[in-house]
């Protein structure tokens, strides 16, 4: 009888191999092989996020890289393939750990694969980890939302003026992904919101301001986040 193989999927957290949750950290002990999102570049080469924090965690297990380009083109298709090649794994009976930056379903890469793996109705556990904001509350050291406070996320904004319209709800807005914009620092100057801008939060190379001018010669990196602190009801 064959063994039956097992799915698991993991959040790393947002980016200090630390904050993996211990749940997480064994059973990525115990997979027999590790699948993580990377991205092609130029020369052959690779960059992936998630990679770095599993090198840090010096793990004695295979990690094999899922090629999925952060840009929307042929996205099934990519899905597709590096979902084939966690289900051969999986086939062959092995425990395959997927691993995802953050947490596992909140905007990431391992929900797609999640729904092609119900569709072959695979046997997964899913493991969540802290995403970034959360992080960068702390790092913030300020309460994203209080008492009756509404939150609101807005992951690759369409323009400012769609961030300015959700701003008028008197929410506390977190921006994801918001390097799809640029001329942040001109917005952020004529705007009358606090602010706590993060970038690469929990890594070696982290950066954070409250301060307009801090990002007027500034690039804004994919892992970017900034919150909009809504107003607080005494």
């Amino acid at each position: 009888m064959n063994k039956q193989g097992k799915l698991t999927g993991v959040g790393l957290g947002p980016g200090e191999p630390e904050l993996i949750t211990v749940k997480g950290l064994r059973a990525l002990q115990a997979a027999d092989i590790i699948f993580y999102p990377a991205t092609k570049v130029g020369g052959g080469n690779n960059v992936s996020f998630s990679a770095r924090i599993l090198d840090a965690l010096e793990l004695k297990v295979t990690c094999a890289p899922l090629y999925i380009p952060m840009s929307g083109k042929n996205r099934a298709d990519n899905y597709q393939v590096a979902f084939d090649a966690i289900k051969k794994e999986y086939d062959a009976g092995r425990h395959v750990a997927v691993v995802s930056e953050g947490d596992l379903l909140f905007y990431s890469t391992f929900g797609y694969l999640l729904d092609l793996a119900k569709k072959e109705q695979m046997n997964y556990e899913l493991i969540p980890g802290i995403p970034a904001f959360i992080a960068a509350g702390s790092q913030g050291v300020q309460a994203i939302v209080e008492g009756n406070q509404a939150f609101k996320v807005i992951a690759r904004p369409d323009s400012f003026e769609q961030i300015e319209e959700a701003l008028k709800e008197n929410v506390t807005l977190v921006v994801m992904k918001m390097s799809v914009l640029k001329d942040w620092y001109l917005f952020l100057k004529n705007s009358s919101h606090a602010f706590f801008y993060i970038e690469k939060v929990g890594t070696d190379q982290q950066f954070s301001t409250t301060e307009d001018k801090d990002l007027e010669c500034r690039t804004i990196p994919y892992f970017s986040l900034i919150v909009f602190y809504g107003q607080k009801d005494l």
